[in-house]
């Protein structure tokens, strides 16, 4: 008697046809839900992707901005008399020529 009062109380409830539709949707539900998680996994990496552009970009911002204060530094100090001022400093004993350079001309060059 306990089952047949199980079973039509089940059947008034629905119970059927939950657990029917339920087996039938099943798969349904698991994909879904894993299309979710591809989502939100996928959201997140292009958000860590944009994070790290941006760093490298400001990074490669501040590089170039250092790049660019060396070498103006450097075009500074490679100038002649910048150079004799730091050797003056130094102590150094070196100086500029005073005299130009002058041309080496042969005449007579053997062919070879």
């Amino acid at each position: 008697m306990s089952n047949l009062k199980k079973y039509i109380s089940g059947v008034i409830g629905g119970g059927p046809i939950l657990n029917s539709l339920l087996e039938r949707q099943l798969r349904f539900i698991l994909f879904v839900f894993a299309l979710v998680i591809i989502y939100i996994s996928l959201h997140y990496a292009v958000g860590q992707t944009f994070v790290e552009r941006r760093r490298l970009e400001r990074e490669l911002k501040n590089l170039h901005v250092e790049y660019r204060t060396c070498m103006a530094e450097f075009m500074f100090l490679s100038k002649r008399e910048e150079v004799s001022k730091h050797l003056t400093r130094l102590g150094s004993k070196v100086h500029a020529p005073i005299v130009p350079p002058k041309r080496i001309i042969m005449e007579d060059y053997p062919n070879e």
